[in-house]
C-alpha cells in the first residue's frame, strides 16, 4: 500500500480558537482521524487567534465564544471584514443559548453549532461545506469536497 503525501495547498487549513485544552485537542483529534487533509492550528486566546489569522493562510476558524481573555464575539467581529479571501467562520460552543448562537451567525459566523450536539463527523462535515462556498484562490486546488453533498443536521444559519 502506498501513502500519498498532500502539497499543502491541496490541504485544509483549520484553525481552532477555544480556550478548553481538552476541547480544542478534542476536536482537532478528530479532524485528523477524519481525513489527514486537514492542518490543524490551535490557538488557547481570542488574541492568538488573531495572530494565527495574521500570520497564516487558513481556511476555515472555528471559534468558542467564550474565551478566557476576551470575548468569541470580539474575535468574530474582528476576523470577519479582515479576512479577504472570505475565510468562513464556524462558531462551536459550549453555550447553548439559541439567542447567542443566532447573534454569533447575524454577526458573521456561516455557522453556529454546539459542543454538547456536535460530534467530530458533524463537524468535519461542517467545514466541508464551509469551504466549499468560498473561493480558494490562495490555494492551488479546490476542496475536496467540490462534488460531495452531505445530509446535515439543522444548524443555525440565517
Amino acid at each position: 500500500m502506498s501513502v500519498t503525501t498532500m502539497s499543502t495547498e491541496d490541504r485544509i487549513t483549520v484553525l481552532l480558537i477555544d480556550s478548553s485544552d481538552i476541547d480544542r485537542n478534542y476536536y482537532g483529534d478528530r479532524l485528523k482521524i477524519y481525513s489527514s487533509d486537514y492542518v490543524i492550528f490551535h490557538a488557547a486566546s481570542g488574541q492568538a487567534g488573531i495572530s494565527v489569522c495574521e500570520t497564516v493562510s487558513i481556511d476555515c476558524v472555528v471559534l468558542e465564544i467564550d474565551l478566557a481573555d476576551m470575548s468569541g464575539f470580539e474575535v468574530l467581529v474582528q476576523l470577519v471584514p479582515t479576512r479577504p479571501p472570505k475565510v468562513p467562520i464556524i462558531v462551536l460552543t459550549h453555550l447553548t443559548n439559541p439567542f447567542l448562537l443566532e447573534m454569533a451567525v447575524k454577526n458573521g459566523a456561516m455557522v453556529a453549532l454546539c459542543k454538547n450536539t456536535t460530534s467530530g463527523d458533524i463537524l468535519d462535515k461542517t467545514i466541508l461545506r464551509a469551504v466549499s462556498t468560498v473561493s480558494r484562490d490562495h490555494k492551488k486546488e479546490t476542496p475536496r469536497t467540490s462534488s460531495v453533498q452531505f445530509d446535515l443536521p439543522p444548524l443555525y444559519s440565517l
